[in-house]
């Protein structure tokens, strides 16, 4: 709740904004709360009055969040003008929230805005207690992660993964090799200060590969002025001895700000509820419930510095993420006794492992024109991936299986319009790519590949209730990829070369849009709709990779005459509160016109040329069929105390290949996440709060699979977590345990590679995680 007095009269003059945060019941203030400014991406606490103050705004809309531990989270739009006095708000005491009711804002303010959308900030992020930002998303309905072990994961939304989906780091889209299910998210897991999940078609303003959804990852807000934080986090895995670290210091003076972060993981070989596996038909064991060769470590730093004046604000940010990780024997190869034999240390990473490096350099700038405002982001980005390994029997020099080198150019223009009841964005988007492969195996070829897209967003409302928004894009591209013939050894010496992939030219040409609504009559129901159409370009191991992909235990073939994928998406939802009870209901379905994917066939590596493939298996091609999508997420909020809250999400997704008319692979079976919280202020002066909760997913069986893809059963997991505040003078911190697996279950998860290996998923598992802050205005 919040009052305001509007003068009649904007202006376009840089200004102050500053107001008090009370307690709705007793009217006194609140101190400590975190203001956040998501515009400008600012934040402020309030001292010791409740007061806190903003310097050198553009007049207009922002957006506002206030959060408070014991408190309703507060989440508002309004617009800023001159002489205005200070606001007051006012929060409401519960002990947990449920979710915030979301009021209509300019859409490029909130992210696709008729789109369902999920937002994890810092501190639930820290209280998830994973070593990986695609699991800490897992429990919310809609998203799941492809898992390498324990130390490598990547995200699937609504069952799309890989280049269907789109990750934003500070703005600028996260380049790797996203194609492969075993390449991670080279990303700082301590990094994001907050986590935006768009599920559904976002092509038209993120790109082509925004088929199935984004994620925007948002570094913590810019520190305010005559201000100095550091946090230092740490986080313990008891099944694998997991220990990471992190250490964080920012601060402002005289509109200069910076940030410096360093972290860090090790963790060793995982345990799994088992003794034994089967590869090929042969049983092998698994000593000491371990899985030998599956430890890792991972070394990140970030650098960040910027200047915020009245034209506006630039920053940059320099940051490295290395990862070494070892991959379980029998993912590369087959398996032999003295590779699973224990060697006497669970933490050394032995020959098969994979090492990867992403560097990036990325900028944004934003320049003020009274109440409207250009943004421009500009990175480089340096991804250098290696596999290693003992040769597969081919004549090898050192390991090097794979070396594959992807350098990225990226620039993103953004303008932005505001009227009284319209809001307008224009932008531009143009990325260079070039790759280059190493090392004694082929795989994807070398290929240089360039992007453009130019969008136009616009949003009307009328009043408060209804909004409508809409928008129009063009992309071009094209991709040049090299010609590459591969050497045949006899008896150390080339007798001839057999081709790999021929030399390919592609361009592509695509218009796409889309139209919604929202319309939210009253404070406690809310109805959505979108309908578009989206896109997206094959990717170049689509177009020509051909080779055994370890990663996948298969032998894959791009096609060279593979076109764009065509979408055609309707997404609806509900939001309803009854007094303590709120739902959500999100629907969604779609039609796709050539589709790709990889389909068996009947052909062997050996029958392409034994030489070549002297470890080959089943070919799968990449192909294009038509295909529908369909499904949707239910999720319960009930709080029948203050102390007491349960939350429940059930999602499903359904597809098919209409040519087919088999299921399209790897789809996420059914499941349901369930969990209890009970939250009480204990009133002490060193520890002010305790949560205790209990979690329950249950997964369904999946026997929707394509041809020759195995079922996997269902099972359920239980878990647990506790957690507390404290402060010590001027320190203050978190505290959060969690369970997971508590019953020590054998089970299978279907999106898991090592899944193809009969290997179950971890065993139990405990973990603490310990954060500390420490703040100076």
């Amino acid at each position: 709740m919040f009052t305001w007095a509007f003068p009649a009269q904007p202006a376009r003059a840089q200004q102050s904004f500053s107001g008090s945060v009370n307690d709705a019941s007793t009217g006194a203030p609140l101190p400590g709360a975190t203001v956040h400014l998501s515009g400008p991406a600012l934040s402020a606490n309030t001292d010791s009055t409740g007061r806190f103050h903003f310097h050198d705004l553009q007049p207009g809309r922002h957006n506002l969040r206030i959060t408070h531990v014991g408190y309703k989270h507060l989440s508002i739009s309004f617009l800023l003008r001159p002489n205005d006095g200070p606001a007051k708000f006012e929060l409401t005491p519960e002990a947990v929230h449920l979710t915030e009711v979301r009021i209509a804002a300019p859409f490029y303010k909130k992210g696709s805005q008729l789109l369902p959308t999920d937002v994890l900030n810092a501190d639930e992020l820290r209280q998830k207690n994973k070593s990986t930002i695609a699991n800490a998303l897992e429990d919310l309905p809609g998203i799941k992660a492809i898992n390498t072990g324990v130390g490598i994961a990547k995200p699937v939304i609504r069952g799309m993964s890989h280049n269907r989906i789109i990750v934003n780091n500070q703005g600028i889209k996260q380049e790797g090799q996203q194609w492969g299910s075993d390449h991670g998210l080279e990303i700082d897991s301590f990094e994001p200060g907050r986590i935006e999940i768009v599920k559904g078609p976002a092509s038209l303003r993120y790109g082509s590969d925004g088929l199935g959804g984004v994620i925007n990852l948002y570094p913590p807000p810019i520190p305010q002025d005559s201000s100095f934080k550091a946090t230092l986090n740490t986080l313990y895995n008891s099944n694998n001895h997991l220990f990471g670290v992190s250490a964080m210091v920012q601060g402002a003076q005289n509109g200069r700000f910076y940030r410096v972060r360093l972290s860090g993981q090790d963790f060793g070989d995982y345990a799994v509820p088992a003794t034994e596996f089967t590869y090929n038909s042969y049983v092998l064991p698994i000593y000491n419930n371990r899985l030998k060769n599956t430890a890792g470590r991972e070394r990140n730093f970030s650098v960040m510095t910027g200047i915020k004046k009245k034209w506006g604000s630039s920053d940059i940010t320099v940051s490295n993420f290395h990862q070494k990780a070892a991959l379980f024997v029998g993912a590369i190869g087959v398996p032999r006794s003295r590779q699973l034999t224990p060697d006497g240390n669970n933490r050394n990473i032995a020959t098969p492992f994979q090492q990867t490096n992403h560097f990036k350099v990325a900028s944004t700038t934003r320049l003020l024109h009274g109440r409207n405002w250009t943004e421009i982001d500009a990175a480089y980005q340096f991804n250098a991936r290696q596999e290693h390994s003992d040769g597969h029997g081919r004549l090898a020099q050192g390991t090097l299986a794979h070396g594959l080198d992807l350098h990225t150019l990226s620039a993103n223009i953004r303008y932005f319009q505001h009227k009284k009841n319209e809001s307008r964005i224009w932008g531009l988007q143009l990325e260079g790519q070039q790759n280059s492969r190493r090392g004694f195996e082929y795989l994807l070829p070398a290929y240089r590949k360039f992007s453009s897209g130019f969008y136009a967003l616009t949003e009307w409302s009328a009043g408060d209730a209804f909004l409508v928004s809409g928008g129009l894009r063009a992309d071009y591209s094209f991709i040049h990829i090299d010609a590459t013939s591969e050497p045949i050894y006899k008896d150390n010496q080339v007798v001839r070369y057999y081709e790999r992939n021929p030399q390919i030219r592609k361009d592509f040409a695509n218009l796409s849009g889309s139209l919604g609504f929202t319309f939210q009559p009253l404070e406690d129901f809310g109805l959505k709709a979108n309908f578009g159409s989206s896109f997206r370009m094959p990717a170049a191991n689509e177009l020509a990779i051909n080779g055994v992909h370890h990663g996948t235990f298969r032998h894959e073939m791009g096609n060279s005459a593979l076109k764009t994928e065509r979408g055609f998406q309707l997404d609806l939802s509900t939001d309803l509160r009854v007094e303590r009870l709120k739902t959500t209901i999100a629907l969604f379905g779609a039609y796709y016109k050539n589709y790709i994917y990889l389909a068996p066939t009947a052909v062997f590596s050996s029958s392409l040329d034994p030489d070549a493939f002297p470890e080959g298996g089943q070919v799968y091609q990449f192909q294009q069929n038509n295909a529908i999508y369909g499904g949707g997420e239910l999720s319960l909020d009930y709080q029948p105390t203050r102390f007491l809250q349960f939350r429940s999400a059930l999602e499903y997704v359904y597809n098919l290949n209409l040519d087919s008319r088999l299921p399209l692979p790897f789809t996420p079976p059914p499941s349901v996440f369930s969990e209890i919280f009970y939250t009480t202020a204990i009133g002490g002066d060193t520890f002010s709060h305790l949560k205790l909760g209990v979690n329950l997913r249950n997964v369904g069986t999946q026997n929707r699979t394509d041809r020759n893809e195995r079922p996997t059963g269902g099972y359920h997991l239980l878990g647990a977590s506790v957690g507390t505040i404290f402060k010590i003078g001027k320190l203050s911190g978190n505290l959060n345990a969690t369970a997971r697996n508590l019953t020590n279950q054998l089970y299978m998860n279907h999106l898991s590679r090592y899944r193809l290996l009969n290997l179950p998923e971890p065993a139990q598992n405990y973990s603490v995680s310990l954060s500390f802050n420490f703040a100076t205005l």
